[in-house]
């Protein structure tokens, strides 16, 4: 058996909007995020969640804008 520690530095963005909390999560290696999007009633209930490398954010958000243009 093999146990590990790696210990590496990291960066979380934390976001509060009317009715809304996001915390992103930069991946060590710098190839995407991890994301959790919460509503802001009583207990914080989780809207999203994902870990997207930043193709996949900036295919996400072309179609996103696409979507509010229509």
């Amino acid at each position: 058996m093999k146990l590990e520690t790696i210990i590496t530095n990291s960066k979380e963005i934390f976001l509060d909007a009317r009715g809304v909390s996001v915390t992103v999560h930069l991946w060590s290696n710098c190839e995407g995020v991890s994301l959790q999007v919460h509503g802001k009633n009583g207990d914080l209930p989780l809207k999203m969640a994902g870990a997207l490398r930043w193709e996949d954010i900036d295919a996400l958000m072309v179609a996103l804008s696409a979507a509010r243009a229509a």
